[in-house]
């Protein structure tokens, strides 16, 4: 369990992103609204994590500081796949 503020925030929002990515696989699965989904919550979340995974990195030590890098490697990714799906993809025109 991380033991600053930082490392907290950035626990809570590990556990956010995988909830969202869990909801954009399903999204893809059960329906294609999976890039709805994508371009409503990732350009919130995705920086968000970035911030508290990187000040978390910054303010921890030990073994615990893997929790931050998984943070910030996932909301790197979903800033990726946001900006793909918002100027790559094309919706029927």
């Amino acid at each position: 369990m991380p033991r600053t503020i930082m490392g907290k925030l950035s626990l809570v929002m590990l556990l956010i992103l995988v909830i969202q990515i869990i909801s954009i696989v399903i999204m893809l699965f059960v329906n294609g609204l999976a890039a709805l989904t994508i371009i409503l919550y990732a350009f919130v979340s995705a920086p968000l994590g970035i911030l508290f995974g990187i000040a978390g990195i910054i303010k921890e030590s030990g073994s615990i500081v893997i929790v931050h890098w998984v943070t910030t490697i996932i909301s790197v990714t979903l800033l990726i796949l946001f900006f793909i799906t918002l100027f790559g993809f094309s919706f029927g025109g």
